[in-house]
């Protein structure tokens, strides 16, 4: 076998049974995921919620602390992802490093985790529109629900045809994203923040690292990373995957700790580092909006509402895409209808496991319509259910990956190995269980709420790891196919 021979055998993945067809780069591959995590969603909102009830000054470490721990779980996710060229993403790590009981449980979790981004944020979606027409374009007051019926509409349409076209739209809306948030970065700095005097550094000390809620922050910043199991869940629909995905994955997390650092270190220095945990608990909207329109002006600020509209589109897209694929590989296993591991045969899309997700979502924000459920506590519960849940997937798979590496990746060096992903799972693990304690105020402070939610929750991962077991011993074909093995 000649070396191009080899090179195509790695990077191609196995043909047998349903598969995905694309020619994605590494810049659409790039976009792809950091759209997913909405870096102008994360800036102009969540930020200023950080710094009122997270890490206050503390903020910009947050992110960065929070960045080394996934760079340190990273560095086996992109080892095993060359030494298993498989789909599936966490599903498929999961199975192979712990079994196909485990890796099964994990799935169904994942599925309903991003489902949730999907579906839990089209409400959120209504909101911001809405807002957008009628406040800003003066246009009509109409139902949360018939501008998230829009955003419904656009990804339903998208998610339909080959990612490599969803790819170019969210490069379009990233990209306009990071060039407000750079400008409004820019003009912080140049004008020497709030008061003009050049900017203070003190939120980087070690000093001002715990003056609130470290864990708060921290917690909150690990869920604004979500997204790079894209890289690995997309890997059919990448060319040469072996370099991309590594590339990509490692360039998302460098690229969004900077983003998010700098932007809330900014921030601070906007309202002031005397003023700036006051102002933010104050009013966390309008301080951000504030400061958007003293130092770029009124167009700068309407043009960064818009973008927040995009941005949210961007993560309702790929939540759809995500979750499509997962429903996608877990039928191609067998679990779900085989009819949804359906190709299509001119877009290489999961078309068909497309339009069941777009139906999901329409059927879930239609019950919360009629049922009168406000928009933003379906949404708020949507977003504690899927932090939790991926921040719960990826602490299963960083615990997979070194276990599978140490059975497969003995050319790889200990460090990739061992002291990386060791130094991962212990952070994770943090970060879990600091969700856990705190999973009545991620999904919006009912503990009653918070239980029904995490039954859900722990019943899915139980479901999966019994049906795998009754598969093993009533359908085995099925069982040895789980995880995409």
């Amino acid at each position: 076998m000649d070396s191009t021979t080899t090179q195509l055998a790695t990077e191609r993945p196995p043909q047998a049974g349903p598969h995905l067809t694309g020619k994605m780069g590494s810049l659409g591959l790039f976009f792809s995921v950091m759209a997913y995590n909405a870096p102008m969603v994360v800036v102009i909102g969540i930020i200023p919620i950080m710094v009122a009830t997270g890490s206050g000054l503390g903020t910009p470490i947050s992110f960065v602390v929070a960045g080394l721990i996934l760079g340190c779980f990273a560095v086996g996710f992109t080892r095993m992802s060359k030494v298993m060229p498989k789909p599936g993403g966490f599903y498929s790590m999961t199975t192979a490093g712990l079994g196909r009981e485990i890796g099964l449980g994990s799935g169904f979790v994942a599925l309903l985790g991003y489902f949730c981004v999907y579906a839990g944020t089209l409400p959120f979606g209504g909101i911001v529109l809405g807002e957008l027409v009628h406040t800003t374009m003066s246009g009509p007051d109409l139902p949360w629900w018939v501008w998230a019926a829009v955003f419904w509409a656009g990804a339903a349409v998208l998610g339909y045809f080959n990612i490599e076209l969803s790819a170019k739209f969210l490069t379009v809306f990233l990209f306009l994203e990071i060039v407000i948030i750079v400008g409004y970065d820019f003009f912080v700095f140049v004008n020497g923040g709030a008061n003009h005097a050049g900017i203070a550094l003190a939120p980087l000390l070690p000093t001002h690292w715990f003056d609130g809620s470290f864990s708060s922050g921290l917690l909150l910043a690990l869920g604004m990373y979500g997204g790079f199991e894209v890289t690995v869940l997309f890997r059919e629909e990448v060319k040469n995957p072996n370099r991309v995905i590594p590339r990509v994955t490692f360039a998302v997390i460098a690229v969004a700790m900077t983003i998010y650092a700098v932007s809330s270190l900014g921030f601070i220095n906007a309202l002031g580092i005397d003023k700036a945990v006051e102002l933010a608990t104050a009013d966390p909207t309008g301080s951000m909006t504030g400061t958007l329109v003293q130092f770029g002006g009124t167009v700068f600020s309407d043009v960064a509402t818009i973008l927040v509209n995009t941005s949210t589109f961007a993560v309702i897209l790929a939540g759809h895409n995500i979750t499509a694929r997962y429903l996608f590989n877990l039928s191609a296993d067998k679990i779900f209808p085989r009819k949804l591991s359906t190709v299509h045969r001119r877009h290489g899309s999961p078309y068909l496991a497309s339009m069941a997700t777009s139906a999901a979502g329409l059927l879930m924000n239609l019950i919360a319509a009629v049922v009168g459920l406000g928009p933003l506590d379906l949404y708020t519960a949507s977003l504690g259910i899927s932090s939790f849940v991926i921040l719960a997937v990826i602490f299963i798979a960083s615990i997979a990956v070194p276990l599978y590496l140490r059975r497969h990746g003995a050319h790889h060096t200990a460090w990739s190995r061992v002291v990386f992903p060791v130094l991962g799972i212990i952070g994770l693990g943090t970060g879990l269980t600091l969700a856990a304690v705190n999973f009545a105020s991620l999904v919006g402070g009912s503990t009653v709420l918070a239980t029904a939610l995490m039954a859900l929750i722990v019943g899915l991962f139980v479901l999966g790891l019994v049906m795998a077991i009754i598969y093993r011993r009533t359908h085995p074909a099925t069982y040895s196919n789980i995880g995409r093995q």
